[in-house]
């Protein structure tokens, strides 16, 4: 890496900013813009959502094992997939005009190129957080910071453009955008040797049960829940789809300011738990008031535990197999909640009251479950105990 640490993290956060424009519109605006605005049944869009990152899941994986393999061609493959995931990306809504095949042919197409540069990407968190002490919770503090931007720009294009006609030229600024700001990752890349940094690397278990489990029943929990915000009535209390887009990023993007201090993997789990248990009573109280607060603590929550999330994984990851197998689960968890939620919806635009409030009562119990996956019942051998403090 020929950039001073500084200069790398800076590009990097651009490049991040980049690929959460695809990531962020294809996770929030797909199902609500093919029920809302091309008139998919829900069932098809909520299976289409799902069988989209199932196959990018399985890419993850294969990507990863691939990039360990032959370290030589990540460049080349983190530039081929984002420029196919680029261009491919505005034709997974688009297509629903010209029949289901097509639209299915264009989701695939973007979840596979969509991986060929997603793993490389995260997997260059260990390489970054191995520069200096603390490195990984700044890193996961900026990746915090260029989701929320990148959500809040398709919050702001939802709100412009909200119809069909002026759909296209939404999505095909978005793409471009994500092209320009996603090549700054390509410098990063070096051309021989792995990723994954020497510093980073763990001499106990990667990726404990525990962690993986509960981290992904609390990505089906809230980010069900983040889905279901677009599927409410629009009322006073219930704002439009694109506020709703910008709440729920105003609310990630607030995480990044909560002083986490995070010491070892530990640590870092039992906070990840007590996220998840906070969730409950904040949730069930919010429940009962309607608007604009109920969103954006939806948004905090679901960025906090992303964050740590985050912290975590360079601490406990091998390589760029590691990140493949995590992002591989985590998309089929966010695709099993975008299921949830359109079958909790059924044949419905919009939720009923009580229907909305069981599915809520649904994700609570998730989160406790979470918390109890999560929380560590053993000290964790690993040669990460080094402090990870900002």
């Amino acid at each position: 890496m020929t950039l001073s640490p500084r200069a790398a993290h800076a590009a990097y956060y651009a490049a991040h900013v980049g690929k959460s424009l695809l990531w962020t519109a294809s996770d929030l605006v797909t199902i609500y813009a093919l029920v809302s605005l091309f008139g998919v049944d829900p069932g098809l869009a909520g299976w289409l959502f799902l069988a989209g990152l199932a196959a990018n899941a399985l890419a993850d994986l294969v990507v990863g094992e691939w990039l360990d393999r032959h370290p030589c061609q990540t460049r080349a493959i983190a530039g081929i997939g984002l420029a196919g995931a680029a261009l491919v990306f505005p034709l997974t809504m688009l297509a629903a005009a010209s029949g289901h095949v097509m639209l299915v042919a264009a989701t695939l197409a973007f979840r596979l190129c969509y991986a060929a540069y997603d793993v490389p990407h995260n997997a260059m968190l260990s390489r970054l957080a191995a520069t200096a002490a603390g490195a990984a919770t700044r890193l996961a503090r900026g990746r915090t910071i260029g989701t929320g931007v990148a959500a809040g720009a398709v919050g702001l294009a939802l709100s412009s453009w909200p119809d069909t006609a002026s759909l296209p030229v939404t999505l095909w600024i978005l793409a471009g955008t994500a092209l320009v700001l996603g090549a700054a990752f390509l410098p990063l890349v070096p051309r021989t040797g792995a990723l994954r940094g020497e510093a980073a690397a763990p001499t106990g278990p990667g990726l404990p049960n525990g962690f993986l489990v509960g981290s992904l029943i609390g990505i089906v929990a809230l980010g069900a829940l983040t889905k279901a915000m677009l599927q409410l009535p629009q009322t006073i209390v219930h704002p439009g789809a694109g506020t709703t887009v910008l709440l729920l990023t105003g609310g990630r993007t607030l995480a990044a300011l909560i002083p986490f201090g995070v010491r070892d993997v530990r640590s870092g789990l039992m906070l990840l738990a007590t996220l998840y248990l906070i969730a409950i009573p904040i949730m069930a109280v919010l429940l009962h008031h309607e608007g604009w607060p109920m969103i954006l603590m939806i948004g905090l929550l679901l960025g906090c535990t992303t964050l740590v999330d985050w912290t975590l994984l360079p601490l406990l990851a091998r390589g760029a197999r590691s990140y493949g197998f995590y992002t591989m689960a985590a998309k089929l968890a966010l695709g099993g909640a975008g299921l949830a939620m359109t079958v909790a919806l059924g044949n419905r635009a919009t939720f009923a009251p009580g229907g909305f409030t069981a599915f809520v009562a649904a994700a609570l119990a998730a989160c406790a479950l979470a918390a109890w996956c999560v929380w560590p019942r053993q000290r964790i051998r690993l040669a990460d105990r080094r402090d990870v403090h900002a």
